[in-house]
């Protein structure tokens, strides 16, 4: 699987990531001809090269008329909707300004319908979120890692007033993100910029990297380091990798070498569990290997659920922290295992209704299984008009030559 690998050593913007994307060699013609299908008006894109601190960046500009119009969510979202976007760049659109929504309305205390987009929900807000939703679709939609984010530092001046850095909006966005501030640098990652991370992105592991390409997108401002945004494409590494890394693999050893690992266990009774999904989704966002619930009967026949979550030994602590945050357990149970995980790798098969993803697993030089990929069968799915499971079991006869292969 592709992994982007986002580098905020000068913060985050939507701009930003509209030039690092764009500078990773996406075909311009295509992506606009995507972005027209919005029925937004009355702004141009301006894209060139440009150099910060020596580094050639691509600096993406959004030139909007300036409008005293306000939307609200649900008319952002009908834009979107509305739109002839691919159906996974519709959904990340939609989530991205709806994580926005939330963390305005949690600010400002109102319901996240009510809030009015102002700086946030300009013409080029719309356009920096969902041109980045599009060029990560382009890319082939690569998971996202995000490593320590530069936030800024004093203050800054919005509508509302002169507001401490990162605004209030951004630092919710961030939470559970590793971040840090290097001075009075100002603004440095805005709240379009955190929506881009916490729709798309995890922070990133400590495990070796092959970088294949790099995408480096300028900032607007001159900062004491180079104002850019860096992407790298590329993948973990499966081999010459430490002993305490994820994924680990030897070719000449007929299993896996186990990895450390720790499992968080809690049982809850006392939860609505309407919260329970998302709580897992949560925990995977943050870094998780695994989570899931298991129901259970406790104490006085009480009915209850388990939440049981591994991870990598470095993020628990992080993890224990949002498991007391998001749920009502106030105890833990935590346990040092062993993971066994097989090689895998992404490999695109050719259908009678387009090509399809298909994730295999091998066992040294063996493919042991070879299973579609949901989001791939889903999105043929929707644009063919058929049922998901057709595509799936078409992808599926044809993936059974790969065990020979």
């Amino acid at each position: 699987m592709t992994v982007a690998y986002i580098e905020c050593a000068a913060g985050a913007s939507g701009d930003m990531f509209l030039g690092a994307w764009l500078d990773l060699a996406i075909a311009q013609d295509v992506w606009r001809e995507h972005l027209a299908t919005l029925s937004v008006q009355g702004y141009e894109v301006a894209i060139e090269r440009v150099k910060k601190s020596g580094i050639t960046a691509t600096r993406v500009a959004v030139l909007a008329q300036h409008s005293h119009h306000h939307r609200h969510l649900p008319d952002i979202w009908r834009i979107i909707d509305e739109s002839g976007l691919p159906a996974i760049v519709k959904t990340k659109s939609k989530e991205a300004f709806g994580h926005l929504a939330v963390a305005e309305a949690a600010v400002h205390g109102v319901a996240p319908e009510r809030i009015h987009f102002h700086e946030v929900g300009a013409v080029d807000a719309i356009v920096d979120i969902v041109g980045s939703m599009i060029a990560w679709h382009l890319l082939g939609q690569p998971d996202c890692v995000v490593t320590p984010i530069e936030v800024g530092g004093g203050t800054v001046a919005c509508e509302h007033g002169v507001m401490p850095v990162p605004a209030p909006a951004t630092a919710r966005l961030l939470e559970g993100f590793p971040t840090y501030s290097s001075g009075l640098w100002g603004e440095t990652t805005t709240p379009t910029g955190a929506a881009v991370i916490r729709t798309l992105a995890k922070p990133a592991a400590q495990r070796p990297f092959v970088s294949r390409k790099i995408g480096y997108g300028a900032g607007s401002k001159e900062l004491p380091v180079a104002n850019v945004l860096r992407i790298q494409l590329g993948e973990w590494a499966r081999d010459a990798v430490p002993p305490d890394a994820v994924n680990v693999w030897r070719e000449d050893r007929v299993l896996p070498v186990p990895v450390p690992a720790v499992m968080i266990e809690a049982n809850v009774d006392d939860m609505n569990p309407e919260l329970a999904g998302h709580v897992i989704d949560r925990l995977l966002q943050l870094g998780a290997m695994d989570a899931s619930w298991t129901p259970l009967v406790m104490k006085k026949g009480r009915p209850a659920i388990q939440l049981q979550v591994l991870c990598d030994r470095r993020l628990a602590a992080l993890l224990q922290q949002e498991i007391f945050r998001q749920t009502s357990s106030i105890g833990l149970r935590c346990h040092e295992v062993e993971k066994l995980e097989l090689a895998r790798e992404v490999i695109r098969v050719e259908t009678a209704y387009g090509p399809v993803d298909v994730k295999v697993a091998r066992l040294a030089e063996s493919i042991v299984n070879a299973a579609p990929e949901y989001e791939s069968c889903r999105r043929i799915s929707e644009e063919k008009n058929i049922p998901a499971k057709q595509v799936y079991q078409a992808a599926l006869a044809q993936a059974a030559s790969l065990y020979q292969a």
